[in-house]
């Protein structure tokens, strides 16, 4: 390897490339708070899709490249389906959970269960056409698309020591899951002041179970406003502030149920993660004046030399 200015003499050029290959491991290592988290830029997508005999809940996320998705489908029969994977890929094909017709005339041969199937296709940055069927009835209506970072699968902490979403961006959507052991998911974010909306689902929420989902300033999460989800709302609520201040804030869910349910906080109005507010350096940008200054400092060296 040779880098122009230097001398060839007495190591520099190793030198220089041992410095480099620490200097970059220390950038991988600061931003490891957003690598770990497992963040996708993508779009969080809530809607409803309409039906002969009444309509379904749709509501889940897709990457920005269509790769990676997750979409659930709730009947007002009671009856969820979860869609993964590429979006509109081979995922999005199920078997129905609906029974099959019984045969009752003589002679008639039994069918099996019917298939159930999504499909979501983007119309423009902020609506997406949703379509959805099962076992021969069909559903179609619209979503509403939020573009911003998903945070999938992401653990929270007590509503005394919320998770900070270290996001490069604006925040669109969390899940997660609830459990014995983890029966509060909250989580630290940034607000610039403005309309603050923000709707909780629990797609797979136990029969008599209920689950507070709530939003407020650090250290009480309930200041702006609560909601219980229980089988009344299909558990599904939404907060919505007119006019929220300029802050801090911290969000999340609990239960005092013993199933393991998946949840989803779906920012209707992208906040941000504590990271991006900051008004310091970013540990990034550290790394990127320490590569800088060893290079000059190198350089000078050689120079020297």
């Amino acid at each position: 390897m040779r880098i122009i200015g230097l001398s060839d003499r007495s190591g520099h050029t190793s030198m220089v490339t041992r410095a480099l290959i620490l200097a970059l491991l220390i950038l991988v290592f600061l931003q490891g708070g957003i690598l770990l988290q497992g963040a996708t830029l993508g779009y969080a997508v809530t809607g409803t899709a309409d039906g002969p005999f009444g309509g379904v809940d749709i509501s889940g996320w897709y990457s920005a490249d269509f790769s990676s998705s997750s979409f659930t489908v709730t009947e007002a029969n009671g009856i969820s389906y979860t869609f993964t994977g590429q979006l509109n890929g081979a995922g999005y094909t199920q078997v129905s959970q609906i029974p099959p017709t019984p045969c009752v005339l003589l002679g008639c041969i039994p069918s099996g269960p019917g298939t159930a199937g999504l499909h979501v296709a983007p119309t423009n940055a902020v609506s997406a056409s949703l379509g959805f069927g099962d076992s021969g009835e069909d559903f179609v209506g619209i979503g509403t698309l939020v573009s911003g970072y998903i945070f999938n699968d992401f653990q929270g902490g007590p509503s005394s020591s919320p998770t900070s979403l270290n996001s490069p961006g604006l925040v669109a959507e969390i899940t997660g899951s609830l459990s014995a052991e983890a029966t509060q998911d909250y989580y630290d974010f940034q607000w610039l002041a403005g309309a603050f909306s923000v709707t909780a689902t629990v797609p797979d929420g136990a029969s008599g179970a209920s689950y507070q989902f709530s939003v407020g300033v650090a250290g009480t999460c309930t200041s702006g406003g609560t909601a219980t989800l229980d089988s009344s709302d299909s558990f599904t609520g939404t907060i919505a502030i007119s006019n929220l201040a300029a802050g801090q804030y911290c969000i999340g869910i609990n239960t005092t149920s013993m199933v393991d349910p998946s949840f989803a906080l779906i920012f209707n109005t992208p906040v941000s993660g504590i990271s991006t507010q900051s008004s310091a350096p970013e540990p990034s940008g550290f790394a990127l004046l320490s590569i800088g200054s060893l290079m000059i400092g190198l350089r000078r060296r050689a120079g020297r030399g």
